[in-house]
């Protein structure tokens, strides 16, 4: 049997991860980040590191407003922009899920 209360916290999750991609997407930003460019050599594995954590934090957000301005041009039909939605959905609540538990593992919310 579902309860609201599972529905209320699926959306809640899914906000946060909304949330926590729209707000790393800013830092970066903010730190002079800016789209990878083709390397002439061998990346070193730290900055793989970090582009691939970006890359997961980053995604819903991207697949968002990549998916919707692909949409507007006409490269992409609507069904598979629906599509895009629902992956960007369920990536966003598997995010939201990891930084709540961050969260309440940090023992912030039992102060």
């Amino acid at each position: 049997m579902l309860y609201s209360l599972d529905f209320l916290a699926a959306i809640f999750a899914m906000a946060t991860g909304f949330a926590t991609a729209w707000v790393g997407l800013e830092i970066v930003r903010l730190a002079g980040w800016r789209e990878p460019e083709a390397a002439a050599g061998r990346l070193h594995p730290v900055r793989i590191g970090i582009e691939m954590v970006l890359a997961a934090v980053l995604g819903p957000r991207l697949l968002l407003v990549n998916g919707f301005r692909n949409w507007r041009a006409g490269l992409v039909s609507l069904p598979l922009y629906a599509v895009l939605t629902l992956v960007a959905a369920g990536w966003s609540m598997c995010s939201g899920v990891i930084v709540l538990q961050v969260a309440f593992a940090s023992g912030y919310f039992l102060a």
